[in-house]
C-alpha cells in the first residue's frame, strides 16, 4: 500500500517532467531505476533482509514505474492522428496483455528454482527495454512556446470537464477491480468451481483482449468517444449485475464474456479521450493525473468489494446488482459529459461568429 501510494504521487510529478523535459528521457530514467530496484530486490532476498528493507525497495520499484508507466500512451497521442488512436492504443494494450499472460508463467518457473534469480532476470529484461528505448525510440515531445506550455501546466486542475471525466473513470475502475478479485472469490466460494475452472474464466478475458481488441477498437473509430464509453459502461453494468445470479461455470463464462466486452470497448476509447482533451504541450500531465485518479478506484476496489461481499453474504445477488448500478451511474456520467462538451463547443462557435 505504501509503495503504491508513493508510485501514484510520483506518476503525477512525472507528467510534469514528461512535458517539460521530454518523453524519451522519462522512459529511460524510469527503466534504469526499475532495473536497479529489481536487482536490489534480488540481492535483498539473497541477503535475507527484513520487512522494512523490502518496503523501501518496493517503494523504489513503484517510483520507477511511476516515472515511465504512462509515457508510451503519451507518445502514441503525439505521433498518431486522432482518427487512428483507438487502434494504436489497442495494439499497445495487446502487447501489455501478452506480457502479463506470459510473465506469471516464466515467473512461476523461475520462482520454483530461485526467487532471487527471478528478480535478477527481471532486472535484465528492464535493461533490455531501456536499450531498445535508447537505440530505437525518438522523443516525440511537441515544440511549443514555453509561455504557452507553462499556462497549460497550471490549468489542468481547473479543467472541470477533464476532472469530471477522471472521477467517473475512477468510479468505473472501482467496479472493474472486482473482475480480478471478488469475481474469483464468488466463482470459487459461492458457485464452488475448482481453481482450474476459475483460471479458464480469466483466460477467456486474456484471449478476448489478444484476438478481439484491435478489430473492436477500429470499428469504434466511426463513433463518438463518449458513445463508446457509454456503451462499454452498459456492458459492464449488465455483466456485473448478472454475476450474482450465476450458479454454474457456463453462466459465469457468459458474465465474463459480457464484462470483457465492456473492457474491450471502454479501455482504448478512454485513452483516446484523454489524448483528445489534453493540449499537446500538456499531454503527459493530463494522462498521468488521470492515471493517478483512476488508480485510486483500482486501489479501493478490492476493499470495497470485499465489504459488500461480507455484508450481503446471505443475499449475494444484491452485491452484484449494486456494482451494476454503479456502472449505470458511470454511463449516465459519460452522457452528461457528452452534453456538456457539446454545449461548450456551441458556446465557442458562437463567440467565434461574433464580429470583431
Amino acid at each position: 500500500m505504501v509503495a503504491a501510494a508513493t508510485g501514484g504521487l510520483v506518476q503525477v510529478l512525472s507528467g510534469e517532467m514528461c512535458d517539460r523535459f521530454g518523453r524519451k528521457i522519462m522512459i529511460n530514467a524510469g527503466l534504469f531505476l526499475q532495473m536497479v530496484s529489481f536487482a536490489l530486490l534480488g540481492l535483498a532476498i539473497m541477503a535475507g533482509l527484513g520487512f522494512e528493507d523490502f518496503v523501501l525497495l518496493m517503494m523504489l520499484k513503484e517510483i520507477a514505474g511511476g516515472l515511465y508507466r504512462s509515457v508510451p500512451q503519451v507518445m502514441i497521442a503525439d505521433v498518431v492522428e486522432p482518427g487512428e488512436r483507438n487502434g494504436a492504443f489497442s495494439l499497445l494494450r495487446i502487447g501489455n496483455n501478452l506480457g502479463f499472460a506470459l510473465g506469471p508463467i516464466f515467473g512461476g518457473l523461475l520462482a520454483s528454482y530461485s526467487y532471487s534469480l527471478m528478480f535478477m532476470l527481471t532486472a535484465v529484461t528492464s535493461g533490455a527495454y531501456m536499450l531498445i528505448s535508447i537505440r530505437m525510440l525518438r522523443d516525440t515531445k511537441p515544440t511549443i512556446d514555453p509561455v504557452e506550455a507553462k499556462a497549460h501546466h497550471a490549468n489542468v486542475w481547473k479543467d472541470n470537464p477533464f476532472l469530471f471525466y477522471c472521477v467517473v473513470g475512477a468510479v468505473g475502475s472501482l467496479v472493474y477491480a472486482q473482475l480480478f478479485t471478488t469475481y474469483g472469490t464468488y466463482a470459487g466460494g459461492f458457485v464452488n468451481l475448482s481453481a482450474s475452472l476459475v483460471g479458464i474464466l480469466f483466460s477467456l478475458n486474456g484471449f478476448m483482449v489478444v484476438f478481439l481488441q484491435y478489430p473492436i477498437a477500429r470499428f469504434l473509430e466511426r463513433f463518438k468517444l463518449t458513445t463508446a464509453l457509454i456503451l462499454g459502461s452498459l456492458f459492464y453494468a449488465v455483466g456485473f449485475a448478472s454475476v450474482g445470479f450465476c450458479t454454474s461455470f457456463w453462466a459465469l463464462f457468459g458474465a465474463m464474456f459480457v464484462c470483457s466486452m465492456g473492457e474491450l470497448i471502454t479501455t482504448p476509447s478512454s485513452q483516446t479521450m484523454i489524448a483528445q482533451m489534453a493540449p499537446p504541450e500538456a499531454r503527459g500531465r493530463y494522462m498521468n493525473v488521470n492515471g493517478f485518479i483512476s488508480y485510486t478506484g483500482t486501489a479501493v476496489g478490492p476493499a470495497f468489494g470485499g465489504q459488500l461481499m461480507d455484508i450481503y453474504t446471505s443475499k449475494i445477488a444484491m452485491m452484484w446488482l449494486i456494482l451494476g448500478s454503479i456502472e449505470m451511474a458511470c454511463a449516465a456520467g459519460y452522457l452528461y459529459l457528452r452534453l456538456r462538451l457539446v454545449m461548450n463547443m456551441d458556446r465557442i462557435e458562437r463567440v467565434k461568429a461574433k464580429p470583431v
